[in-house]
């Protein structure tokens, strides 16, 4: 009994811990700059241990001084995340479909929290071995504080037949928040380059190809499915930004994506990932 009162205290000791470092800490781990200044640039021809990398049917690889993502199953996703955390941030990719079906999927994923990549989901180290020690208090703790492993992250997407999309995905599932929505900016075919852009400032997202802006169809139910026939949005409307509930800080990835309908094979590069502060001209093209 008393093996018992002892770990329970010292958990509690645990809990308390981690609640003070979560509140002290906050954003501090985000990079941020004054508006338009220069935060982080991967150009894939070195410091390839900032992302994640692995081989298989899903692969993300360094090639070419790009980073390449490759899907060989149909309806499979494989991204690759930088190891820096943004809240505010305007980042930008240019992208090329160099292998596979013009139905495929790829682009920016942003504000990735406790990926599955992470090592440890609980701000203070001390806990990250608790559940390990203790199994089933360790169990309720991390219940208690809904410090669960999951994946959380917003989706902008463009195909090479020239389409683009907004995706959220939470706790292992996925939510179109805006359907495909067939655009002319954006390059089709093969072997076309498309710079892709999403500027976020607190809970509010815009979204840009080639240059050019890229509305949402958003329903009016925020419950419902967005829904885009006909060249009209469906029970809903088209709005110049997505507004979230509440502000996030994550990392930022690449992903490519293969269909249903199109198949494997999907291989997409990616390179020039620049990321400024939002400046207060946000619709002009950031450069360096």
């Amino acid at each position: 009994m008393r093996v018992v009162a002892l770990c329970l205290c010292l958990a509690a000791a645990l809990i308390a811990a981690n609640l003070v470092y979560s509140a002290l800490t906050g954003h501090s781990d985000a990079l941020t700059g004054s508006a338009g200044e220069l935060l982080y640039v991967a150009s894939f021809s070195g410091f390839a241990d900032e992302w994640n990398l692995y081989e298989g049917q899903q692969s993300a690889r360094i090639a070419d001084d790009q980073l390449e993502l490759s899907v060989s199953a149909p309806q499979t996703a494989t991204w690759s995340a930088a190891r820096p955390q943004f809240a505010d941030f305007d980042v930008s990719v240019q992208t090329v479909a160099s292998d596979g079906p013009l139905d495929n999927a790829f682009g920016l994923v942003f504000h990735i929290r406790n990926d599955e990549q992470a090592d440890c989901d609980m701000p203070a180290v001390l806990l990250c071995g608790l559940e390990d020690l203790l199994p089933l208090a360790g169990a309720a703790i991390r219940q208690g504080l809904d410090l669960k492993h999951s994946t959380e992250y917003y989706a902008f997407l463009i195909s090479s037949d020239g389409y683009y999309s907004l995706w959220r995905t939470k706790a292992g599932l996925s939510k179109l928040l805006s359907a495909w929505i067939p655009s002319p900016d954006v390059r089709q075919g093969i072997g076309e380059e498309n710079t892709i852009r999403v500027i976020a400032e607190g809970p509010r997202y815009q979204f840009y190809v080639n240059g050019a802006p890229h509305a949402l169809c958003l329903p009016d139910d925020a419950g419902a499915a967005s829904t885009f026939a006909a060249g009209e949005c469906v029970d809903g409307s088209m709005q110049d930004s997505y507004l979230a509930g509440a502000s996030a800080v994550g990392r930022l990835g690449l992903i490519a994506q293969s269909t249903a309908s199109g198949g494997g094979g999907v291989v997409v590069g990616f390179d020039n990932m620049i990321v400024f502060s939002p400046s207060a001209n946000n619709g002009k093209e950031a450069r360096l």
